[in-house]
């Protein structure tokens, strides 16, 4: 990758994070720094492959599969060879949604319809002020909020306790590539599906759902599981991955079978129609979505896809001046 596109990319990643504000209390979680040139050139030097790749074939194309993840650190936010290698061949990028589009914020943390969300229990929204409170982020921020999104919302902010921060995550970088490299940009689902994704489900699922997010910060369970995760993605081990979701609790379990096993059928259908559009295609969705039988990866071979994960060689850096590409 010439320099020029990688110092593009990744200070476009520095403007990503500079609107992030920078907490004036001692208490608050720690929030995402802008990287400075330094840190950037660094990044480059220890960059390495995280997470899983896949490359997908049909009618003699081939396009890429990668599993992606919400959160991230600094230190992982710099992809490695073989996945800019993807980008690279890549003609679009393709993700789950755009989170640069001003639209897609505006779509999912729009106030809930009546039809969309449960009343909280005077009791539930006193907790949920805690932990906004504890979060340092105003009530006012959230309270318009449909009520699981601003459960998610602290969730992520939450995890900033133990280094990992949403400005960081793998759909952020890809979005700045993307838009540094000029390449096109396609998403897999629609704002409304993103966001019934998230506040879906009848109004008791929602309250049982909110009420175990709200314990499971209070307990400090949300912030260990979240980083079982996230640490797992960063080995591109699915098999963690699959043992952690069976480790859940049933309410938990109940909502990742329809906030992201729900969705994988209507992810599939949509690759196979970009693919038909005749564009090599970097598809990326998270990590989740790719574990499985009902994962993307079986289902595209369900389509007729060839699939092949790409097993990353553990290389570390960037070749800025030539190009990473073999």
């Amino acid at each position: 990758m010439p320099e020029g596109r990688v110092l593009a990319w990744t200070f476009s990643l520095a403007l990503l994070l500079a609107a992030a504000p920078v907490a004036a209390e001692p208490l608050c979680p720690p929030r995402a720094s802008v990287p400075t040139q330094a840190e950037i050139q660094q990044a480059m030097l220890t960059a390495r492959d995280r997470g899983a790749l896949w490359r997908f074939e049909k009618d003699g194309r081939r396009g890429y599969l990668y599993g992606t993840i919400h959160v991230g650190k600094a230190e992982w936010a710099m992809p490695g060879r073989t996945t800019v290698n993807a980008l690279i061949d890549a003609e679009t990028i393709v993700m789950e949604a755009d989170p640069l589009d001003p639209g897609f914020a505006a779509g999912v943390t729009a106030p809930a319809k009546p039809h969309e969300a449960p009343a909280l229990p005077a009791p539930l929204v006193v907790r949920l002020r805690q932990q906004a409170l504890r979060s340092c982020v105003p009530w006012e921020v959230l309270r318009s909020m449909p009520p699981m999104m601003i459960a998610a919302t602290l969730t992520l902010i939450d995890a900033a306790w133990a280094g990992f921060f949403a400005e960081y995550a793998s759909e952020m970088v890809l979005a700045g590539y993307a838009w540094s490299s000029g390449k096109s940009v396609a998403t897999l689902e629609s704002t409304a599906v993103q966001r019934a994704a998230i506040t879906g489900g009848p109004p008791g699922d929602q309250l049982a759902s909110i009420e175990a997010v709200v314990g499971g910060l209070e307990q400090g369970t949300a912030r260990t599981e979240l980083v079982t995760v996230a640490e797992a993605w960063a080995r591109g081990d699915l098999d963690d991955l699959g043992r952690a979701l069976v480790a859940l609790d049933a309410t938990e379990r109940a909502g990742v079978e329809r906030t992201v096993v729900g969705r994988n059928a209507g992810m599939a259908r949509r690759i196979a129609e970009l693919h038909d559009g005749g564009r090599r295609m970097f598809v990326a969705a998270g990590i989740l979505h790719m574990v499985g039988e009902g994962g993307l990866p079986k289902l595209l071979v369900g389509r007729g896809f060839t699939v092949e994960r790409i097993e990353f060689d553990g290389r570390v850096g960037l070749d800025a001046a030539h190009g990473v590409k073999e």
